[in-house]
């Protein structure tokens, strides 16, 4: 059985094993980007672990709805918790928190649902930033866990997903620390606009930008010239979420930097050029969280979804050609 797999060693096609979240990292080193170093802990270990504290058959009951659901996860949880590791899943944590003993981690999530186009897991199950190597074990529970939050539980029913069929790999990086990040798009997210390049840039960790908590500074790079074409600087910027002795905290910045851009123009156009790559290398647009430290480092890459989904209109002629030029005329009026 494979436990545990270099996140190098993945593709996409790896999403059985390692989840929509492990596969895509795997996938963005082929690509060429830059990926914080770790490894994932595969469903395969999460199904051993199950298996060897006899929680299977707790999981069972639920597919079958046995019982009251929400009294039966919460004793899979605290099992999950209390649980013993399998002897060569151990070993192989055992390694992973020697390789990274001085680092500060971030243990992710990464269902094997997780990026099916028909249902989306966002936000359901638990990611912890700052964990110390020493304590992988304790949180790699934490996240396998957290696959049976009330949350994540209602979700498989009201859809009809048997939760036994949603593994949980999980995904453990080294933190980066960076000086910004945020999220980028190769098209503009609010036009549908392809030929620019869209970054939204906030200091310290992206999360905040993620989840909306900041408004963040905007550039829009020309695919065509390279060039930055607009810049909306935020003067609302706070520094959240950055890493401080493994804590990650919320920082006030001074008055003054508060309206200080949070990229250099040259850092933008780097970022820029990572997001055109990855979109030529997928084949579609893009949808990328990043962070800079000493460069760009991409955290996650998935289909741009809004736009994309969009039907493409074929034109066709009325025969009539003053007819013809006045429809165009007001189809562009009301874009």
């Amino acid at each position: 059985m494979k436990y545990l797999i270099p996140i190098p060693e993945l593709r996409r096609t790896d999403v059985a094993l390692a989840g929509g979240k492990g596969a895509s990292l795997g996938e963005l080193i082929a690509a060429g980007a830059r990926v914080p170093p770790g490894y994932v802990v595969t469903s395969q270990a999460y199904r051993a672990y199950l298996e060897y504290n006899n929680l299977d058959k707790l999981v069972a009951r639920l597919d079958r709805g046995e019982g009251n659901p929400f009294s039966i996860v919460a004793e899979i949880r605290e099992r999950i918790l209390a649980g013993d590791i399998p002897p060569e899943l151990d070993e192989h944590l055992r390694r992973v928190e020697e390789e990274f003993l001085d680092d500060y981690l971030a243990v992710r999530s990464s269902a094997t649902y997780e990026d099916s186009p028909d249902f989306s897991f966002a936000g359901i199950h638990d990611t912890y930033l700052g964990v110390r190597g020493s304590d992988v074990r304790a949180y790699v529970k934490r996240v396998w866990a957290s696959n049976f939050v009330e949350r994540a539980v209602s979700y498989k029913l009201d859809n009809k997903i048997p939760p036994s069929k949603v593994l949980m790999a999980v995904v453990i990086q080294k933190l980066i620390d960076p000086v910004s990040a945020g999220v980028a798009f190769s098209l503009n997210p609010t036009t549908g606009d392809k030929s620019v390049v869209a970054i939204e840039s906030s200091w310290g960790l992206g999360e905040a930008v993620v989840s909306g908590e900041v408004t963040p500074d905007r550039f829009y790079v020309s695919k065509v010239t390279g060039e930055i074409i607009k810049r909306v600087i935020s003067d609302q910027k706070t520094k959240k979420y950055a890493l401080r002795d493994g804590a990650v905290v919320e920082e006030e910045l001074p008055p003054d930097e508060t309206s200080r851009p949070s990229l250099t123009d040259e850092q933008a156009l780097r970022i820029a050029d990572v997001v055109m790559r990855l979109e030529r290398y997928y084949g579609h647009p893009v949808d990328v969280e990043w962070a800079y430290g000493d460069d760009v480092y991409v955290l996650q890459s998935r289909p741009e979804t809004v736009w994309s989904k969009k039907a493409v209109h074929k034109w066709e002629s009325s025969g009539d050609i003053i007819k013809d030029i006045v429809r165009t005329l007001m189809s562009i009026k009301s874009k």
